[in-house]
């Protein structure tokens, strides 16, 4: 935008090319496109993340990757591990983020914004970016609530199923927002009842201000 802030909307994380759907192409189209925007001169950034129907996590955290200059750690996985015991669990494994190399890193204001289509992968990234060393303001809605990992199976007789079996935790009290969705920092207006009603984007905006303010 003509003040320096950068504007990024992330509709999912994969299908970047439909005829190389290798995670190292996604990869690559997604590093293409984060330096675009995310580069120096940037005085702030509103990532929307409203529509976000989820996908790879690794792809997510690599847009994590170019916020931030220090390592951190994004959340805790635990999987349910004894068919008789439904509180029993692994031990609980770190998901760090790491600076990326070679790249520009930016670390200035971030809000990100939310609501109850921003699903899996792109709940995941709203829960890293909630550790970062340098704080984002989430604003919206609740995210949706569906984090669980699946175990997938399939039966002798072909049919296929998936156990929702793996947790993710914050790393400071364990806690999980599967079910309830992550809330938002800022409460704002529901971006796809707005849209159906041709007004103007309320939480856009009032991230703008933020923003805007944080960069002053």
């Amino acid at each position: 935008m003509p003040d320096g802030t950068g504007y990024l909307r992330i509709s999912g994380f994969g299908g970047y090319d439909s005829n190389s759907p290798t995670y190292a192409r996604n990869s690559a189209i997604l590093d293409q496109t984060l330096s675009q925007v995310i580069r120096p001169g940037l005085r702030g950034l509103v990532l929307d993340l409203r529509i976000n129907g989820g996908g790879s996590d690794a792809l997510a955290l690599q847009v994590a990757e170019r916020l931030t200059d220090r390592a951190f750690v994004a959340y805790v996985k635990w999987a349910r591990d004894d068919p008789t015991g439904p509180g029993r669990h692994t031990r609980p494994q770190p998901v760090r983020v790491q600076p990326t190399p070679d790249r520009f890193r930016y670390t200035g204001p971030v809000a990100v914004l939310t609501g109850g289509e921003t699903y899996s992968a792109g709940e995941t990234l709203t829960q890293a970016l909630i550790q970062r060393p340098a704080r984002i303001v989430p604003i919206g809605q609740n995210t949706q609530g569906v984090f669980l990992d699946v175990l997938e199976r399939i039966l002798p007789n072909g049919w296929a199923f998936g156990l929702p079996n793996e947790e993710y935790l914050t790393p400071s009290d364990g806690k999980t927002f599967d079910g309830e969705g992550i809330p938002p920092d800022i409460r704002a207006g529901n971006f796809v009842q707005e849209i159906a009603k041709g007004t103007h984007d309320s939480v856009f905006a009032q991230a703008l201000a933020v923003i805007r303010c944080q960069a002053e």
